[in-house]
């Protein structure tokens, strides 16, 4: 189970469930400093929580917990008599500010020793609960606030209300520094697992509690009481969306059969000679030359000096010119990224994302996008200045029936987001903003778009292991709300296109990023009927230190050139790999059948 802190609900044997009302009190107060709390034992006898006694310096005692050595199940656990079915747990906490979980709660039946009902967690951010339908955490609230010291912290109050009959837990939440909860519940949520009585509480520290993180408890409270309100009823999933109508996909990926007369190729490499990150390539063919560009930066992901470099082609893609800059980057915060290509007026522009200065946002301040222009007589790339605002694009846009063009993106939080130009003019373009329930719990929601006519199709990524399609019926400019759709595809960001054949097709990972797959339509058709795969198993690891890199081959995009889909992707976040697809090996007969 994945976990950094975690409070859990506890039981160490089967026992009858108890109807009589009881009330547990914790303040702390009469416990030492530096010790666990009188009555609170070890889950796990081989594990070394770090769960302590601590003094403020108002003198008031709480709990705090910290990143202990040790692995797997390491809590702190206070046990009740015996299971009950329907709990009360209210408690004033305070957090650090850190890059991964800094606390979770959960409750445990009398058997199993894993979560069950309630899964509650902080993360990035965000107060969430683990939703057993979607099988990934869905966001409850963002209205909580981290410390900056542990000397100084931030009070909230929490109180959850959940039974062990019901598939529903109600959370109210007050903060910051507001002890009054809320007079209805903020959220109900969907349950974890299973539906059986619980019986105590756990607060667990190990290996997986994000790096220097700790979290503060205090005033909690358990009421075990049947006379206690009913849980409300959570939301329903939205219906699928059905946009694969082929056979059933396997689940060895390895029965997927490979794109017949695949070629794959390296477009460059990191080096001791030169940046070491790089991410989300682009590909096109103009004038017999094949451009590809990326993000690249010296060591992590996102980080200050990134720019947008990229390499040409005179050969079909067989060599490859000297590293070129296209968009420079800056000396300070801001930096470019990674962006899209376009063709206007017989000329190429690429449209590259730009941020780290500006209006504050979840993950890129400040973010907008940038034209270049190339200019064929030096060979040079030539600002346009900016054209974008709020929007990192990510697909060549597409033209549509009234003369604007569309493209795919996200916002500076991460939300699905689109930019549609005014007219003909590519260094104009509003962002239209699509619309999304919590269950899709965006972290970086990156979009791709396909349209026609009056009918834009959207691609998202998002949570439960889909994914998640949303459409516009007036040139893109309002959107449906997102939901999950019928075909897997795990947090990664997708391509979506159309071939000279008349077939839609994507390009995606497929269960994680180990897999990079197609999946095409019949002509004319808008749901995919065939897959095949591209890139399959781990790629080679890193060979160099930075954030959020891994084995993988990811963040695909495709262009169409004489004939073969080139498709281009990061491999470990160092490498530009490139795949040549024959359009003819992707033909798909009437049967809908996943083989050849």
């Amino acid at each position: 189970m994945r976990f950094s802190v975690f409070l859990f609900l506890v039981l160490v044997a089967p026992k009858p469930v108890n109807s009589e009302p009881s009330r547990f009190d914790f303040s702390f107060k009469e416990d030492v400093v530096g010790n666990p709390p009188r009555g609170w034992v070890s889950f796990n006898d081989e594990t070394s929580p770090r769960v302590r006694v601590h003094e403020l310096s108002s003198g008031k005692k709480c709990l705090i917990g910290q990143r202990s050595g040790s692995s797997g199940l390491t809590a702190l656990s206070y046990q009740l008599a015996s299971p009950a079915q329907r709990v009360l747990i209210e408690f004033r906490f305070a957090f650090s500010k850190s890059q991964g979980r800094t606390l979770n709660i959960w409750s445990h039946d009398p058997t199993v020793k894993d979560a069950s009902q309630l899964n509650l967690c902080i993360q990035n951010g965000a107060l969430q609960q683990f939703d057993q339908r979607t099988q990934s955490w869905e966001e409850i609230s963002r209205e909580i606030v981290p410390s900056h010291s542990v000397s100084q912290p931030i009070w909230h109050r929490l109180r959850i209300l959940f039974d062990a009959r019901e598939r529903g837990l109600d959370y109210w939440l007050a903060g910051p520094e507001d002890d009054v909860l809320s007079t209805k519940p903020i959220a109900t949520m969907h349950t974890y697992r299973t539906c059986a009585p619980i019986q105590g509480i756990d607060l667990v520290s190990g290996t997986r509690i994000a790096k220097s993180s700790w979290y503060l408890i205090d005033d909690l409270k358990i009421i075990t009481d049947e006379s206690l309100p009913t849980p409300g009823t959570p939301t329903p999933l939205p219906e699928e969306y059905e946009i694969w109508t082929g056979a059933e996909i396997p689940e060895d990926v390895n029965e997927i059969p490979l794109v017949p007369g695949i070629v794959h190729r390296t477009i460059h490499e990191a080096n001791d000679e030169n940046d070491h990150f790089l991410h989300g390539a682009a590909i096109i063919e103009h004038h017999g030359t094949i451009y590809a560009n990326w993000a690249n930066s010296p060591t992590n992901e996102n980080g200050p000096q990134e720019t947008l470099r990229g390499r040409r082609s005179l050969d079909g893609g067989h060599t490859w010119l000297p590293l070129e800059v296209i968009a420079p980057g800056f000396k300070g915060l801001e930096r470019h990224s990674h962006g899209v290509y376009l063709k206007h007026n017989n000329q190429l522009w690429t449209i590259c994302s730009r941020f780290g200065v500006g209006d504050s946002g979840r993950h890129f301040d400040g973010l907008g996008a940038e034209a270049f222009r190339l200019d064929e007589a030096t060979g040079k790339w030539v600002s346009q200045g900016m054209s974008m605002q709020n929007c990192w694009p990510y697909d060549e846009p597409v033209r549509l029936q009234n003369g604007n063009w569309v493209t795919g993106g996200q916002d500076r939080n991460g939300h699905p987001v689109v930019a549609v130009s005014d007219g003909a003019n590519p260094t104009s373009w509003k962002t239209h903003h699509i619309p999304f329930p919590k269950s899709l719990a965006p972290g970086f929601a990156e979009t791709t778009v396909w349209g026609k006519n009056r009918k834009v199709f959207a691609v998202i990524r998002g949570g439960g292991g889909h994914a998640w399609i949303s459409t516009s019926e007036n040139f893109g400019e309002s959107w449906s709300n997102a939901r999950p759709s019928n075909l897997p595809m795990p947090r990664a960001k997708a391509y979506l296109g159309r071939l000279s054949t008349g077939q839609l097709f994507l390009v995606s990972n497929l269960i994680n990023r180990d897999h990079l797959v197609i999946s095409v339509s019949k002509p004319g058709e808008v749901t995919f009927e065939k897959m095949w795969r591209i890139r399959s198993g781990k790629s080679g690891p890193p060979r160099y230190p930075g954030k959020a890199k891994g084995k993988q081959w990811s963040y695909p995009y495709a262009s169409e050139i004489d004939g073969k889909l080139f498709v281009v992707y990061s491999i470990g976040k160092e490498d530009c790999g490139l795949s040549i697809l024959p359009l003819d090996s992707l033909a798909i007969e009437n049967s809908g059948s996943l083989s050849p």
